[in-house]
């Protein structure tokens, strides 16, 4: 944790400090964005932490914690952003050639707050693991306790994290081109109404964690359900916001010979996209608001019931790798979708995107319906002695029924 916070410390401050090397600075800012991916590796270790260090029946809870954390960051990011735009830029100079403004701001509080971070670690995080067997305990029964897992129900829920990955960095990625090119927004729009919907986005993603925490929906949801539930509602959000033939109008279009002009040209380039004709306008307002409802109801629960049913599959053991290979599966969606995005946009436009989505989630959906009945937590023998000695055997069928 320590040097996850470290790294992206470093990359901070070396991403508001681009603007005092004289030369190469694309490559001070590659670098700077590599350190904060380094940095980004706590995610895993965060939900392998929430999964080993509680009882089974508190391990949605403690999830839910851990995702409304990460929930409380997208909603106030955008946030952040809206309230530096008016510093501008070049904003506030020093001597040292260092300045505050609309893009380095960010970054200031991103130090801060991360420097913080190491000291609350400090203070008051004390480590233990209730929900693991210790080897030492294992070694005194006569036979080995813990099973193998289900390989084939954790290779649903990874692929469950690479489709939900694949889903949210697509939409994040052509967000904007979208907006300029099908609503005809100029650039301070699409910021303005793109930061506002994430906004919206993140508080009801953090209202659904915090009705989730202070209800204790854990104590009777059914994650499986949960789970096909939110894929649906991703698959309702496509839908909705598919550029159908019958909608009426025609996008706002514009060629290269406009191009001298000082003015700012919207729509869609028809010497750039061959398709700029044959699509239609999709309504901005359905768009945003099925946005923010559909990713904001969907997200939340994807994430507590998808590492909830997993960690429960992998049963009380340490889960270090096998969550490692899930943020693995995660990070793949993320280098993997941008690639495809930009090729079936420039091509094919945002048709093609939706179809492969919808594609996705859909063969998702269905091997969560296929493999049902093998999403469920690992069967211990219930004379096996956890951690702590007062918390309850794994595999009772309540607890199995409940997923």
């Amino acid at each position: 944790m320590y040097a996850g916070l470290g790294s992206m410390i470093f990359g901070n401050i070396l991403y508001f400090s681009t603007e005092v090397f004289p030369s190469n600075r694309r490559f001070v800012m590659l670098i700077a964005r590599f350190f904060l991916g380094i940095g980004s590796a706590n995610l895993p270790l965060l939900r392998t932490y929430a999964s080993t260090s509680c009882v089974p029946s508190d391990r949605a809870l403690a999830i839910a914690y851990i995702n409304g954390g990460i929930s409380i960051g997208t909603t106030l990011g955008p946030g952040l952003q809206l309230i530096f735009s008016p510093i501008g830029y070049p904003g506030l100079r020093f001597l040292t050639g260092l300045g505050i403004n609309m893009y380095t701001a960010p970054a200031f509080t991103a130090c801060f707050v991360n420097i913080l971070c190491c000291f609350l670690l400090k203070c008051y995080f004390t480590e233990s693991y209730a929900g693991i067997i210790e080897n030492s305990q294992e070694s005194v029964l006569e036979k080995p306790r813990l099973p193998k897992f289900d390989k084939t129900a954790a290779a649903v829920c990874n692929i469950t994290r690479f489709t939900q990955q694949f889903f949210f960095t697509n939409i994040e990625l052509i967000g904007s081109p979208f907006a300029m090119t099908i609503f005809a927004f100029t650039r301070q729009e699409t910021i303005q109404y793109g930061s506002i919907a994430q906004v919206a986005l993140g508080a009801i993603s953090l209202g659904n964690f915090f009705s989730y925490i202070g209800f204790k929906f854990s104590r009777f949801m059914r994650h499986r359900i949960a789970i096909m539930g939110a894929l649906a509602t991703l698959f309702v959000f496509h839908l909705a916001t598919y550029p159908w033939a019958f909608i009426p109008g025609q996008l706002v279009t514009y060629n290269d010979s406009r191009l001298n002009t000082s003015e700012e040209h919207v729509g869609c380039n028809v010497n750039r996209f061959t398709w700029c004709d044959s699509m239609k306008p999709v309504n901005p307002w359905i768009y945003y608001i099925a946005f923010a409802i559909c990713i904001g109801l969907a997200m939340p629960y994807i994430d507590i019931s998808n590492n909830t049913v997993y960690g429960r599959i992998l049963g009380p053991r340490r889960q270090g790798t096998m969550q490692g290979i899930m943020q693995f599966c995660g990070g793949l969606a993320r280098f993997i979708g941008p690639m495809t995005v930009g090729v079936l946009y420039a091509r094919y436009g945002p048709k093609a995107i939706w179809i492969t989505e919808m594609g996705i989630i859909a063969v998702t959906g269905l091997l969560w319906v296929v493999f049902y009945k093998r999403m469920v937590e690992l069967k211990v023998d219930e004379t096996t002695t956890l951690t702590n000695l007062d918390v309850p055997s794994y595999g009772s069928e309540e607890e199995r029924e409940r997923l």
